[in-house]
């Protein structure tokens, strides 16, 4: 069965003829755009890392200063509120956009949707909300997005999602990718199946996602198998179209890893360590994957796609902060110059282990209600941006 007719049932495919001026004329202004996007290009700024904004003047400062170094209670830092949505929508993760520096996004897991700022907390500040047609299969109850390559393909700079859901109890669910072009975004293609780029399908109730460091690889948190998801879309397919034939899906640790209904568990890959940390949430712990040493053990079992690969992999793991810590339910994660900094969505505490050992080296009280927080990242001025859940808004520490 196709994947389609497992979404939808039977649609008239895309026309060569609609398809084909779709694509032109998507890449004929995205190659515009990609020069005025160089212009402003964070991977050329200094001290950061193209998936993530780094720790700026860090080896200046005290260990973990991002986060304050008074008391580690609310009245030690200053939190600046950079957005304040309408009610409803529930965002749990916060990303910046690697080629538009200046232009932070929101996860929101109750409206199935992303909200786009441009020049965060700036009076310039513009807001777009927007939601793929087709949510209810490529972006239901999305936990976290991450972004990954610009697109050689005139798609521009792409992002994956996933769901957390079981698609209606056929589980056929896993990350979907998109193009942050806004040509393209929350618009729906003849077949109607949204404009998404991509979609494989291996992890129901998708709880976290990460960009794998490279490709178009990205890691997922499968919440219903007890395990870590390596997908690789390889070349992407045109927007609302339907081959996967050349995905490549990896399993990693098998009923291993415990995701908490409701919670987000978010994953971080650390460009320096090359390795992948989880919040176990569950489990209230972190765990370090390498999948650099990663082996293949077996076929991967329910394949129910044509994919070129699809194994199951062992990899060292290494519990980095065990349960024993005072984590209640570890939920955002971002690993970053040798610190993780985790927000704990039971206690409300954001608190920065050393990559190194686990070390805590320090934490803070936000003093927001329980389930308040989720994902947080660092912005263009290196300070830590972070979503309350519950208020529907996004934070800065201003330590």
């Amino acid at each position: 069965m196709s994947d389609t007719s497992r979404r939808f049932g039977s649609f008239a495919v895309l026309s060569g003829v609609i398809l084909a001026s779709l694509v032109a004329a998507c890449s004929t202004e995205a190659s515009s755009d990609a020069d005025e996007r160089a212009q402003v290009d964070r991977c050329d700024e200094d001290g950061v890392t193209c998936q993530a904004y780094g720790r700026k003047n860090a080896e200046q400062m005290p260990p973990a200063y991002e986060i304050g170094t008074g008391n580690g209670t609310a009245a030690s830092v200053t939190f600046k509120e950079i957005w304040k949505g309408p009610a409803g929508h529930q965002p749990v993760d916060v990303e910046f956009n690697p080629t538009r520096s200046r232009e932070l996004w929101l996860t929101n897991y109750a409206s199935n949707s992303v909200t786009v700022i441009t020049d965060p907390g700036l009076p310039a500040q513009k807001v777009k909300m927007t939601r793929d047609p087709a949510h209810s299969h490529f972006m239901h109850r999305p936990p976290a997005m991450a972004f990954g390559i610009d697109s050689l393909s005139g798609y521009g700079q792409q992002w994956a999602v996933c769901g957390d859901g079981d698609n209606g109890g056929n589980n056929f669910m896993g990350p979907t990718l998109y193009s942050s072009d806004e040509r393209l975004m929350g618009k729906q293609t003849p077949g109607g199946l949204g404009a998404h780029l991509d979609m494989l399908h291996a992890t129901p109730f998708c709880r976290g996602i990460a960009w794998a460091g490279a490709k178009n690889a990205f890691f997922t948190f499968n919440s219903y198998n007890k395990s870590i998801e390596l997908y690789d879309f390889q070349t992407n397919h045109a927007p609302g179209e339907d081959d996967h034939s050349d995905g490549i899906i990896r399993r990693f640790w098998t009923n291993q890893v415990k995701g908490v209904d409701g919670l987000v568990s978010h994953l971080s890959y650390d460009t320096a360590t090359k390795k992948l940390y989880v919040a176990d949430t569950g489990n209230k712990r972190i765990l370090a994957l390498d999948p650099a040493a990663g082996r293949r053990v077996a076929p991967m079992p329910g394949a129910n796609e044509p994919t070129v690969e699809r194994h199951l992999y062992e990899a060292p793991v290494t519990v980095l902060v065990p349960t024993t810590a005072n984590l209640q339910a570890p939920s955002g994660i971002e690993a970053n110059g040798g610190v993780a900094f985790v927000t704990d969505a039971a206690t409300s505490i954001i608190h920065a282990f050393k990559l190194s050992d686990g070390t805590l080296i320090r934490k803070l009280e936000t003093g927001l209600p329980p389930g308040s927080l989720a994902g947080l990242n660092f912005g263009p001025d290196g300070k830590i941006y972070f979503v309350d859940r519950l208020q529907n808004r996004v934070l800065r520490i201003d330590p």
